[in-house]
């Protein structure tokens, strides 16, 4: 917070020092169009410096500025629509309107409300696996969470009563809690806000679990703060892939944001209000530079202005749109045109929302990460596979072909893997679609258990995963297959009509030659190689070579 203030501070002094300046410039143009009234060209320029004082004001403090900047664009716009020269009654108002604006930057104006919304910041991902604090008291249900907690890679304490949960909770801060209502010694929904008001409480994954179906439970639930209300008889999938993916928000990367604005100051004060409240954040003062920085920064969610040099926002935004890729992306409009014209034309070029300056940093910062959030959450629908949470085929492809581009241009190892579920068309017909899908997840689960952060994990196609390792040789590779492979063929799998059943896989292996391969030959290898390996047998490993082949 501390920065964030002297931060804010030497920009005030450099907002006032222009703003200076630039009453220098409107009183002469004021002076001119006096001598001149019929001159519209001064008008449109008066307009437009008043524009700037209404949009920017309000940033640093000065409210009053920002109310006459709107009043003055206003006029000269008035006077640009009117036939004929400016009256004597307009050219009056505008000097009346100099004159108070001289007033304005010889004092220190109070900053206003640009100090209250800065956010603690992000968290530090916690070392090791990530803890779930299962509170129910039916040991029974204690034991089933248990296991899905434990098979989804995570670890877990328990707590059988309020009292109980609420002395874990002090003892040590859990990532995630699975609470069951209701408790036999107090209020579940008292709990949670007690949670959310301790340090820390507001950074955990909080999911109730409710015998009670009724509207106003869900409704008690979102008040009290939980991330998430579950009914019973619970849809378990559902519910761990909630938690996965409110536990991973502490894992994400700093969020990027494209701010285009030509005014410095504006630009300024965004930049460092959103960086001091952790966000990483690019500006773009001129459009025609705005393909090259959508390309570099790759922008998790652009900020435009409409006014703009040579083109408008709206124009920036339908470019925007025109792209699938972009599909997700949220685009902000920050101007002063709060006319409901303007705004359904926010709509119409693709904005997400439509925010008047001078824009309430807390409505800034609000509106930036409800968003984000938004987004990440339909990417994360889009990109994984819903029966296994991995990546799925397209999003795997789209890593693969980025990793052979950073490739050309480092040398170093990196292994592809693809493993194939053995005789898998007959463990559906055997034990049913049911039973062919826990096969599938108990491989997922493996793999994420067994492989590291860093590597890239995802469903190739129906019952074939693939792997990207970096840092591995064919040796190493090998080795990491064999693993995989006895400990996938150790599991032992259930339905309700069969009480156990093992399965194996094959892998094939694929060193990357990013100077000879391109993303196809590499897949391409790696298949053949799997071929191989289910041709000599199933349950194996091996490596591909254009002419030999080695085997584990």
């Amino acid at each position: 917070m501390a920065n964030w203030q002297e931060t804010f501070s030497e920009l005030k002094s450099q907002y006032v020092q222009r703003s200076t300046d630039r009453l220098a410039q409107i009183i002469e143009l004021v002076t001119k169009l006096i001598s001149n009234p019929m001159n519209k060209d001064l008008a449109q320029q008066l307009s437009r410096h008043f524009h700037w004082l209404a949009g920017s004001g309000s940033m640093y403090g000065f409210q009053k500025v920002s109310a006459m900047g709107l009043e003055g664009e206003a006029l000269c716009d008035q006077i640009v629509a009117q036939s004929g020269p400016a009256s004597p009654i307009d050219l009056e108002k505008l000097k009346t309107l100099l004159q108070e604006l001289s007033t304005q930057f010889t004092g220190s104006e109070d900053s206003g409300d640009t100090t209250l919304v800065l956010g603690k910041g992000r968290a530090a991902p916690a070392v090791g696996r990530q803890e779930v604090l299962i509170v129910d008291e039916d040991s029974k249900e204690v034991d089933f969470l248990k296991r899905q907690v434990d098979e989804a890679g995570l670890a877990f304490r328990c707590a059988r009563s309020f009292a109980t949960a609420l002395a874990e909770i002090e003892k040590r801060m859990p990532d995630g809690m699975i609470l069951e209502i209701p408790l036999p010694d107090g209020d579940a929904y008292e709990l949670v806000e007690k949670i959310r008001a301790m340090p820390g409480g507001d950074e955990m994954a909080i999911l109730i679990v409710s015998k009670q179906t009724g509207f106003l439970d869900k409704v008690r639930s979102i008040h009290c703060g939980a991330d998430a209300h579950f009914e019973k008889p619970i849809d378990i999938k559902a519910m761990f892939r909630r938690l996965k993916y409110l536990l991973d928000k502490r894992y994400q990367e700093t969020p990027r944001i494209l701010s285009v604005e030509d005014d410095p100051d504006q630009a300024a004060f965004i930049r460092a209000f959103l960086e001091s409240a952790g966000y990483q954040v690019r500006t773009c003062t001129d459009p025609k530079n705005f393909e090259s920085y959508m390309s570099a920064f790759q922008p998790d969610l652009v900020l435009l202005d409409v006014m703009l040099p040579g083109m408008t926002g709206y124009e920036l935004a339908r470019y925007i749109r025109q792209d699938e890729r972009h599909a997700t992306l949220p685009v902000l409009f920050l101007t002063t045109q709060g006319q409901i014209d303007a705004r359904i034309e926010s709509a119409r070029a693709g904005g997400d929302d439509h925010l008047v300056k001078p824009v309430p940093p807390a409505l800034l910062l609000s509106s930036v990460s409800s968003r984000l959030e938004r987004a990440r959450f339909l990417k994360t629908l889009l990109r994984r596979d819903g029966l296994t949470s991995l990546l799925n085929h397209t999003s795997f492809m789209e890593q693969a072909q980025t990793v052979v581009a950073q490739r050309r241009r480092h040398t170093g190892f990196t292994a592809m893997i693809l493993l194939d579920i053995d005789y898998f068309r007959s463990i559906n017909e055997r034990h049913g679609y049911p039973g062919g899908d826990k096969v599938l997840v108990a491989l997922s689960l493996l793999l994420r258990k067994r492989l590291r952060q860093s590597d890239i994990i995802g469903r190739y196609a129906g019952d074939e995963f693939g792997i990207i390792a970096e840092g591995l040789d064919e040796t190493e590779a090998l080795a990491l297959s064999g693993r995989l492979l006895s400990d996938f063929a150790a599991i032992q799998h259930s339905t309700l009509s069969h009480s156990g059943f093992f399965a194996t896989c094959s892998a094939g292996i694929s060193i990357l030659d990013a100077k000879n391969m391109t993303v196809e030959t590499w897949v391409q290898s790696a298949s053949k190689a799997l071929q191989q390996a289910k041709s000599a047998g199933r349950n194996c490993a091996i490596a591909y070579h254009p002419e030999a082949i080695s085997r584990q």
